[in-house]
C-alpha cells in the first residue's frame, strides 16, 4: 500500500550514504589504481564526509565517519608513532584511511598496516598520484545527494504519519504503512506476546511470526528503542501516559539504517495516539453500557421505560423485542496484578464489543468484574435471536483467542425474555451456564441452563462443605490409596461408570484386559467396601467423582476437605 500522502517513496539504497566500498569504484579514485591493505571486512562502513589531511594530529577534530586523505608526508618516523596514528583515528571512529604512495612512501609501513589491520580500520593504498579535490568533490556530491534524498524522505514519513493520525487509520494500516516505509517486516504485539497486526512478510521471510509467543518472550522489554540479540530486531514499546500497551518491533537487514529508527519511533507514536484515542471511547462508552447493566441486574430504575429510553440512546432498541443476557468468563491462568488484571479486564470488553461489530450486531457491553462480562443483547424474532447468538458467540471466540489461550473463554446464555423486569433472571440464568460451562465437557460455542445437567450443577455447587464433605466420604479411600501407592484406581472406576456398569467396554476404553480390569473393580470395591453391582452405589460414586473432578479442574483442591479415613494396604 502506498503512503497516504501519495508521494512517491524511494528505494531506502538510495539513502545510504556512501562506503569506502562505494568509492573504490568512482572513477576519480580508479585512477589511483587503489588497493586495500588491511581490514578489507570493514570497507562498507558508511563515509559522513572526506578530510584531506597532512598532520598526524587530526584525531582530535573528528566527529566520526571521515574517511582521510593524506600524501603521509607528515606521519610519524616511528613504529610507535604510526601505530599510535592509527589507533587514534579509530578511536575518533574514522571511517578509513586513503595514503597516496611517492612522495613519503613507496610501500606503506609494516607498522600502520597492521595497527589497520587490529582495530578494523579499511587502509587503503593509491599506487598512481591523483587530485585530491577530485576525489572530495565526487564523495562530497554522492554524500550531499544523499543527505537531501533523506530530508525528502524524511518529509514524506512525517507527512504520512500524520495523515495516519489525523484521519483514524485502523492498526493493520498503520502496520503497513510502517512496513512500507521502512522496507522491512513490521509486528505490533501486546503485552501478552500476542501478534495484533502485522505486515512485510514475503516468500524470503514467511517465518517472521513463527513461534512468535516463545520468540517474543526471550526477548527483553525496555523503556526506549533497543536492538534484541539473535534475532536482528529493533523494538520500542508504545504506549502513553505511563501504560504500555504493546512493542513495535522492525525487522531491518543490516546495516540498520537511521531513517528506519526514526520510522519506528514515529510510527510507535502514531499507534500510540491510535489507541489512546480509541481507548478513551471506548472506556466512556463502556462505562455508560457497564452502569446500565449493572442497574438492569441490580433493578436500579424507577420505571421499564426508563431502561427503555436509555438503551434507545446507546443504539439500543429493547421495546416490543425479544432479550436475551449473557455472560462471558475468561480464565487468565497464572495469577495477575491488579493493575495488570484491570488493564486485560478493558482489553476483553474492546474485544467483545469489537466482535460485535464483526457480527454486524448492536448490544449493551458491560464489565460486571475482571474476567467477567455482560452483554444484552435484542431481536425482534426468535429466528434472528438464535442466528444473532451463534454470530456474536463465533466473534468472540475468535477475538478471545488473540488475548487469552484458545479455549480458555466461555459464554453462557440466559433465556430469552420480553420485559425489562425479567432481565435481571436472564443475566442470572447466563451467569449460572456461564459458570458450568467451564467444567462440561467438550468445546461449547455457548452454554444455556438446559445444558448444565448434572456435571455443570454440581459445578456450581462446588464450593458448599456439604457436596465437599459428600465425595470425601464416598471417594476419600481410594483418593488416599492412590496417593499412597501411587495407582490411579479413580481412573479404572471413572472408565467404569461412564460406561454404564459394562466392565468389557470400560476395560477396552482403558487399554487394558478384561482380568486385570476385573482385578482392580474388586480391589476398588474392597477400599471402598462397596458393591459396584448395586445401581445406587454407581449413582453416588459417579456423583462423588464428578465433585471431586470438579476440585481438582477448578483449582479448588486447597479448600477440599481433609482425605478420608486410611484404606487397606496392598497395591492394586
Amino acid at each position: 500500500m502506498p503512503p497516504m500522502s501519495g508521494a512517491k517513496v524511494p528505494d531506502l539504497t538510495a539513502l545510504n550514504l556512501p562506503t569506502i566500498a562505494d568509492i573504490l569504484i568512482l572513477s576519480e579514485v580508479r585512477r589511483g589504481h587503489p588497493t586495500i591493505e588491511a581490514a578489507a571486512n570493514a570497507i562498507n562502513r558508511p563515509i559522513r564526509w572526506v578530510h584531506v589531511s597532512e598532520v598526524a594530529d587530526i584525531a582530535h577534530l573528528l566527529r566520526g565517519g571521515e574517511l582521510i586523505l593524506s600524501t603521509g608526508v607528515a606521519l610519524p618516523n616511528t613504529d610507535d608513532g604510526l601505530t599510535r596514528f592509527i589507533s587514534d583515528l579509530a578511536d575518533a571512529r574514522a571511517t578509513g584511511v586513503v595514503i597516496e604512495l611517492g612522495r613519503r612512501f613507496s610501500t606503506l609501513p609494516t607498522a600502520l598496516v597492521q595497527s589497520a589491520e587490529a582495530h578494523s580500520l579499511p587502509l587503503i593504498a593509491l599506487h598512481n598520484e591523483v587530485p585530491f579535490v577530485a576525489i572530495t568533490e565526487a564523495i562530497h556530491s554522492i554524500i550531499v545527494n544523499a543527505q537531501i534524498r533523506q530530508l525528502q524522505f524524511g518529509e514524506v514519513v512525517h507527512r504520512t504519519f500524520h495523515s495516519l493520525a489525523a484521519e483514524g487509520a485502523t492498526l493493520q494500516n498503520i502496520i503497513d504503512q510502517i512496513a512500507h516505509l521502512a522496507d522491512c517486516p513490521a509486528v505490533f504485539e501486546n503485552v501478552a506476546h500476542h501478534v495484533l497486526a502485522f505486515a512485510g512478510a514475503t516468500t524470503d521471510n514467511p517465518e517472521i511470526i513463527d513461534d512468535w509467543e516463545q520468540r517474543s518472550r526471550k526477548a527483553a522489554w525496555a523503556d526506549q528503542t533497543s536492538f534484541i540479540d539473535g534475532e536482528h530486531w529493533i523494538a520500542t514499546p508504545v504506549g502513553a501516559r505511563g501504560q504500555v500497551w504493546g512493542r513495535l518491533i522492525l525487522f531491518p537487514a543490516p546495516p540498520l539504517r537511521p531513517l528506519q529508527q526514526t520510522i519506528l519511533e514515529l510510527g510507535a507514536t502514531t499507534l500510540a495516539l491510535n489507541l489512546l484515542i480509541e481507548r478513551e471511547e471506548n472506556l466512556l462508552e463502556h462505562q455508560t453500557h457497564r452502569t446500565l447493566i449493572s442497574d438492569i441486574i441490580e433493578h436500579h430504575y424507577s420505571s421499564q421505560d426508563e431502561i427503555h429510553t436509555r438503551a434507545q440512546s446507546l443504539g439500543v432498541t429493547t421495546r416490543r423485542q425479544l432479550l436475551v443476557a449473557m455472560i462471558v468468563l475468561s480464565d487468565r491462568g497464572a495469577p495477575l496484578s491488579d493493575i495488570t488484571r484491570h488493564a486485560r479486564a478493558r482489553e476483553e470488553a474492546t474485544a467483545v464489543s469489537r466482535a460485535l461489530a464483526d457480527a454486524d450486531a448492536i448490544g449493551l457491553v458491560g464489565l460486571i468484574e475482571p474476567g467477567r462480562l455482560g452483554l444484552l443483547l435484542s431481536a425482534p424474532t426468535d429466528a434472528r435471536m438464535n442466528s444473532l447468538l451463534k454470530a456474536v458467540a463465533t466473534a468472540i471466540h475468535e477475538r478471545a483467542n488473540q488475548l487469552t489461550p484458545v479455549g480458555s473463554t466461555v459464554i453462557g446464555v440466559g433465556s430469552p425474555v420480553k420485559s425489562i423486569d425479567d432481565l435481571h433472571h436472564s443475566f442470572a440464568d447466563a451467569n449460572q451456564a456461564a459458570e458450568a460451562a467451564e467444567n462440561l465437557p467438550g468445546d461449547h460455542l455457548f452454554v444455556t441452563t438446559a445444558e448444565i445437567r448434572l456435571r455443570g450443577l454440581v459445578h456450581l455447587m462446588r464450593d458448599d462443605p456439604r457436596i465437599q464433605n459428600y465425595a470425601v466420604r464416598e471417594l476419600g479411600a481410594l483418593v488416599t490409596y492412590d496417593e499412597r501407592y501411587h495407582t490411579d484406581l479413580i481412573a479404572t472406576l471413572r472408565a467404569y461408570l461412564e460406561a454404564g456398569g459394562n466392565k468389557s467396554t470400560a476395560a477396552a476404553t482403558m487399554f487394558m484386559n478384561r482380568a486385570t480390569f476385573y482385578h482392580r473393580l474388586s480391589k476398588i470395591e474392597k477400599i471402598l467396601d462397596c458393591d459396584l453391582q448395586s445401581v445406587e452405589s454407581r449413582s453416588s460414586l459417579y456423583v462423588a467423582l464428578i465433585v471431586h473432578q470438579s476440585l481438582d479442574t477448578q483449582g479448588h483442591k486447597h479448600r477440599r476437605p481433609p482425605r478420608g479415613p486410611s484404606s487397606p494396604s496392598g497395591k492394586a
